[in-house]
C-alpha cells in the first residue's frame, strides 16, 4: 500500500470492480432492479401513450405522451425519485463496504454489505442532507465556494462509513483530509465524472437508438429498454464512483497519516488501522470490532525477548554460560 497518482487511483478501481464484480453486480440487482421495475408499472399504468424520456413532464410541447391519470402519474414520479435517492443511498454503502473490505484485505458478500447499508441508511441520509444543504447555501453565495465545498467534502462518506463517524463529523473529517489535497482530489473526482458521463452516453445510445429504430418510442418495449438502460448505467458507474472516492480516501490517509503503516501495524496485532484518531472514537463502538462490525481478530505480537546482559566497559565480551544446576545436599544430621 503506497500513495496513488491519477492513472494508478483509477486503474486500481477498475480492477477492485473486475474482481469484485459479482458482490457488486448482486448489490445493484437487488437494489436497483426493483426501483425500475416498480417505475414501469407506475407509468404504464398511469398513461395511456408514454413517450419515453419525458419524465415529469405534462406532456406539453412535442412529447406524444398522454395521461389516464395526471396527478396519479406525478405523485408516482415524486414518490420514484424519494425511492430512488433512497436506493441510491443503500446501493452506493453496500458498494462501499464491499471495495472497503476488499482494499482491507478482507471477504464480505453482497448480504453482508447490503445488511451494512441498511444499518447506516439513517445516518448516511443526515449526512446526504447536511451535504445538499451546505453546498445550496454556498451555490447561492458564489458557484466557486460551492464547487470548492463540493471537493472538501467530497470523502465525508467513506468517513462516516469506515470511521463510524457522525454527519457533522464526517464533514469535518472529509474537510481537514482533503486540506492541502484540495487539487489533487479535483483532478482525480473530475477525471471519474468525465469518464462515468462519457460510459453513461455510450450505454444509453447503443440501448436506446436501436429501440427508437427497431420499435415505436411510445410502445411498452422502447419504455422497458429505457429502464433496462437506466439499470445498466448504475450497475455500471455506481460501483466504479464507489471505488475511485474510497480509494481517494484511503490514499489521503496514507499520504497524511501514515495509514500504511497503521494498517501494517493492525496485522501484526495493534489497534485497528480504521480506528480514528485516539480521543474521537465514536460513541456505541463495540469493543473487539472495528466500525464495519468486523471482529479484530489480529496476529498477537511475539512474546518480547530478554534482555542481553550489558558489555563490560573494556567492550565486547563473549557469552558465558551459565552455571549448571546442582541439587542442594541435604542437611547434616
Amino acid at each position: 500500500m503506497r500513495p496513488l497518482n491519477l492513472g494508478e487511483t483509477l486503474d486500481a478501481s477498475i480492477k477492485i470492480v473486475r474482481e469484485r464484480w459479482r458482490t457488486l453486480a448482486t448489490v445493484m440487482v437487488v437494489v436497483a432492479l426493483p426501483i425500475q421495475l416498480l417505475d414501469i408499472l407506475i407509468v404504464s399504468s398511469t398513461t395511456d401513450v408514454y413517450e419515453i424520456g419525458t419524465g415529469l413532464t405534462t406532456g406539453s410541447g412535442s412529447s406524444s405522451t398522454t395521461y389516464s391519470d395526471e396527478g396519479a402519474y406525478i405523485a408516482g414520479q415524486l414518490a420514484m425519485q424519494l425511492l430512488s435517492v433512497l436506493g441510491y443511498l443503500i446501493g452506493t454503502v453496500a458498494c462501499y463496504r464491499a471495495i472497503a473490505d476488499s482494499y482491507l484485505g478482507r471477504r464480505s458478500s453482497a448480504a453482508d454489505s447490503l445488511r451494512f447499508a441498511a444499518r447506516r441508511l439513517g445516518a448516511t441520509l443526515w449526512l446526504t442532507i447536511l451535504l445538499v444543504v451546505g453546498l445550496v447555501c454556498a451555490l447561492f453565495a458564489l458557484v466557486v465556494p460551492a464547487i470548492w465545498l463540493a471537493i472538501a467534502w467530497s470523502v465525508a462518506i467513506p468517513a462516516l462509513l469506515v470511521e463510524g463517524r457522525g454527519g457533522a463529523a464526517a464533514l469535518k473529517r472529509s474537510f481537514a483530509l482533503v486540506k492541502d489535497r484540495w487539487w489533487s482530489t479535483l483532478g482525480r473526482l473530475a477525471v471519474a465524472y468525465i469518464l462515468v458521463t462519457v460510459v453513461t452516453g455510450i450505454l444509453t445510445v447503443v440501448l436506446l437508438v436501436p429501440a427508437v429504430w427497431a420499435v415505436d418510442s411510445t410502445s411498452f418495449g422502447a419504455l422497458v429498454l429505457e429502464h433496462l438502460a437506466n439499470f445498466a448505467v448504475s450497475l455500471v458507474t455506481t460501483p466504479f464512483l464507489a471505488a475511485v472516492i474510497t480509494l481517494v480516501y484511503f490514499d489521503l490517509r496514507v499520504r497524511k497519516e501514515g495509514f500504511d503503516l497503521a494498517l501494517l501495524a493492525e496485522r501484526m496485532g495493534g489497534a485497528p488501522a480504521e480506528a480514528p484518531a485516539p480521543g474521537l472514537a465514536p460513541a456505541g463502538r463495540r469493543e473487539g470490532r472495528d466500525a464495519f462490525g468486523n471482529a479484530l481478530t489480529s496476529v498477537p505480537p511475539p512474546a518480547p525477548r530478554p534482555a542481553a546482559a550489558p558489555a563490560p566497559p573494556g567492550g565486547w565480551a563473549p557469552p558465558v554460560a551459565p552455571e549448571p544446576h546442582r541439587p542442594s545436599s541435604p542437611p547434616d544430621e
